[in-house]
């Protein structure tokens, strides 16, 4: 599902050479302070387990996604350089919590958050305690001392904080005038001036597929349950037609009349009249032809051997 993202505020560029990677981050928190720089690490993405890449601020403070895009025969030119790997790579900000998420419901018993996101595949999991916004109580339950940050997987909670997330994302995509109806699926990117993008039930669904794009698939299945939404392939179903009017309808029209005509119990009908069949007629041109052609010989009887 395409995602609705502000425009980046800055332009990032290191200098050209063999590791050059072209950037757009978005955030003044992006910026180096104290000498200490943006770093961007490995982490394991949400929806599918897979390895992504994220940037953490300085601090740890903030955590953004990096997107790719990627096109066939595009180049960058840098100063007097030119790069040939034309990828573009654009970091959009993320709720720590979806990151956190799949590690809460993996452990289901109460732990402190750092025993929690220990990832020997991916040890840069640990520093998302020092994100500001994580605010884990929206989808756990925290056990014991504040100090201890122990906590435990609450589904409610959890459902609850995205469908907030549903309806904020749906506000958004409704004020920007997004067509999300079944009738401009191909106009996704075209604003309405009449500003009739969808129903309500068609904006919940659309954002509730941009949300899933960081939901493993039972949880997105399951939220899609708790926001009441109608099933597609429920409303696609056809109806049913009985036999009797199926049989009827694609019998060929031939079919039928032999049927009316045939016997009934291999009996024949004696009270309808048979009637002759008609013999061809024979114009009076033909006859002329048959009367003139009587008494010769084929063509091919010259050529036997006498």
């Amino acid at each position: 599902m395409p995602r609705v993202k502000g425009s980046p505020k800055k332009f990032v560029k290191s200098q050209a050479n063999s590791n050059t990677w072209i950037f757009l981050m978005k955030g003044d928190s992006l910026e180096s302070t104290e000498g200490v720089h943006p770093d961007m690490v490995k982490l394991r993405h949400p929806a599918s387990n897979q390895t992504a890449m994220f940037v953490f601020s300085s601090g740890d403070a903030t955590i953004q996604e990096v997107m790719t895009f990627d096109e066939n025969k595009r180049s960058w030119f840098i100063d007097d350089n030119v790069r040939s790997d034309g990828k573009m790579h654009l970091s959009t900000p993320i709720d720590p919590i979806f990151l956190v998420l799949p590690y809460l419901r993996k452990s289901q018993q109460v732990m402190p958050l750092e025993q929690c996101l220990h990832d020997e595949d991916y040890p840069e999991t640990s520093r998302l305690v020092k994100c500001q916004n994580l605010k884990l109580s929206l989808v756990a339950d925290r056990k014991g001392d504040e100090s201890l940050q122990a906590f435990k997987y609450n589904e409610e909670k959890t459902m609850s904080w995205l469908k907030k997330k549903v309806e904020k994302v749906a506000d958004i995509v409704r004020q920007k005038g997004i067509h999300v109806s079944h009738g401009a699926v191909s106009a996704n990117f075209v604003k309405s001036s009449k500003h009739e993008g969808g129903t309500e039930t068609e904006y919940l669904k659309y954002a509730h597929g941009i949300v899933s794009e960081y939901l493993a698939e039972d949880l997105s299945k399951k939220l899609f349950q708790y926001l009441n939404l109608p099933d597609d392939s429920e409303q696609k179903k056809r109806k049913l037609i009985s036999p009797k009017e199926t049989t009827e309808e694609k019998r060929p029209k031939k079919e039928a009349q032999s049927h009316e005509e045939s016997p009934k119990n291999g009996a024949l009908d004696l009270t309808k009249s048979e009637k002759p069949a008609k013999l061809p007629t024979v114009s009076k041109k033909d006859l002329a032809r048959q009367k003139a052609a009587a008494g010769s010989k084929s063509i091919t009887s010259f050529f036997k051997k006498k």
